[in-house]
C-alpha cells in the first residue's frame, strides 16, 4: 500500500489508460505499434529534462532551443544536398555544435533568475522560436543565398513550410527495419535512445552528476563548499539541449518531412513535461524510469482517449477536444500530487 502511495500519478494514470483503451475498442496491436512510434520520438526529449531538475532548476520548458537547432541543421543538409549517411552525420555534428552554442546562451540567461528558471524558461523557448522563424521566414534567400534554390517560395524570400527530409529518413527506415501489424518500423532510434541513455546514466554516475545533485539540494551550501554551481547549471543546460537536438531529429526521420516553422513547436516538444510527471518525477526529482514509465504511460493514454472519447459521448467532434482535456489535466493533476507528496513527506519528518 505504502508502495502504491508513493506512486499515485503513475498508478492513476494506468488506470485512465486502461478505461481509455477499453472504451476505444482498438487493438492490443495497434496500440503497441502507435507507442512504439511516440516513444521512439519522444524517449529522448524526455530524457532531456532530468539533469536541469537534478541541479535544481525545475522542468526545462527551453529544449525547444534544442529542436530548432536540430531543425536549422536538418534545412541546411537539404539545401546542401546531401544525401544518406553523410546528410545524417552532418545534421548530427551540427545539431551537436548549435545545441552547445545555443545552450550555453540559456544557461547564462537561466542562471540569471534563479528560483523562476521554469518561467524563463518558457520565454526563452517562445523567443527563440520567432527569432528562428524571422531567420527562414525573411533572412533566407534574402541575406543568406541557398545553394538549392528548391526550399525557397515562390517569391524567392523565405523557406517553404514543408521541406522533404528523405536524405535522412531513407538512412533510419533502411538500418534493422521490422514489420508490425502490417506497417515497417526501424530499430535503430531504439538503438539511439538506449546510448543516449547509457551517457546519461554514466553522467550520473560522474562528478558532474555528483555536483549536480549536490547545487540542486542546496545551492548555498554548495557554494559554500566551493562548487562552482552556475558552471555546474550551464554544463546541465547543454546536455539537456543535445538530447532535445537529438530527439527532434529521431522525430523528423519518423516523418519524412520537416515542418520548418513550427515542427519545433509539435506536442511531441511539449509531451515531455507531462510524460515524466506522469512516470512520477517532480519539479525537483526525476530518474530515468519516470521517463521510461512516462512515456509509454502518457502516450497510451492520448492516444486512446479521442476513441475514447467519441464513444462515451456518441459525437465525432468530441474526441480530439477530449484528448487535450486529458493532456493538460494530466499535467495539473500530476503537479498537484507530487506537491500533495512532498508536503506530506516533509511533515512526517
Amino acid at each position: 500500500m505504502k508502495h502504491i502511495k508513493n506512486n499515485l500519478v503513475p498508478v492513476s494514470i494506468f488506470v485512465l489508460a486502461v478505461i481509455s483503451f477499453r472504451l476505444a475498442g482498438v487493438s492490443g496491436r495497434y496500440l503497441a505499434a502507435e507507442v512504439y512510434t511516440r516513444f521512439a520520438r519522444n524517449t529522448l526529449f524526455t530524457l532531456a529534462l532530468i539533469l536541469p531538475v537534478t541541479c535544481g532548476m525545475g522542468i526545462n520548458f527551453a529544449i525547444v532551443v534544442g529542436a530548432i537547432s536540430a531543425q536549422m541543421a536538418m534545412v541546411f543538409s537539404v539545401d546542401l544536398r546531401l544525401e544518406g549517411a553523410v546528410a545524417l552525420m552532418f545534421v548530427t555534428g551540427a545539431s551537436i555544435v548549435l545545441s552547445i552554442l545555443f545552450g550555453m546562451m540559456v544557461a547564462a540567461l537561466l542562471n540569471r533568475a534563479r528560483g523562476r528558471e521554469m518561467i524563463v524558461s518558457i520565454m526563452i523557448g517562445q523567443l527563440s522560436s520567432v527569432i528562428y522563424q524571422f531567420i527562414f521566414m525573411v533572412a533566407y534567400g534574402f541575406l543568406i543565398q541557398p545553394r538549392n534554390r528548391d526550399i525557397l517560395l515562390d517569391r524567392g524570400i523565405g523557406v517553404r513550410s514543408m521541406v522533404d527530409a528523405r536524405n535522412i529518413s531513407s538512412v533510419f527506415k533502411g538500418i534493422l527495419p521490422f514489420r508490425f501489424d502490417g506497417k515497417t518500423y526501424s530499430l535503430f532510434p531504439l538503438v539511439i535512445i538506449l546510448f543516449f541513455s547509457l551517457v546519461l546514466f554514466y553522467i550520473q554516475k560522474t562528478r558532474l552528476g555528483t555536483l549536480a545533485r549536490a547545487v540542486g539540494t542546496d545551492g548555498g551550501t554548495a557554494g559554500t563548499l566551493g562548487i562552482a554551481g552556475n558552471r555546474v547549471r550551464s554544463i546541465c543546460i547543454v546536455i539537456s539541449t543535445i538530447f532535445a537536438a537529438m530527439s527532434q531529429i529521431l522525430f523528423v526521420a519518423d516523418f519524412g518531412t520537416i515542418n520548418v516553422y513550427t515542427g519545433h513547436l509539435g506536442l511531441d516538444t511539449f509531451a515531455a513535461a507531462p510524460a515524466i510527471l506522469v512516470g512520477g518525477a517532480s519539479i525537483k526529482k526525476a530518474r530515468m524510469r519516470n521517463c521510461f514509465i512516462g512515456v509509454i504511460l502518457f502516450h497510451a493514454l492520448f492516444i486512446t482517449s479521442p476513441m475514447a472519447g467519441q464513444n462515451l459521448f456518441h459525437n465525432p467532434s468530441v474526441g480530439e477536444y477530449f484528448r487535450s482535456f486529458l493532456a493538460y489535466g494530466v499535467i495539473v493533476t500530476a503537479i498537484i500530487m507530487n506537491l500533495r507528496n512532498e508536503r506530506t513527506k516533509v511533515q512526517s519528518i
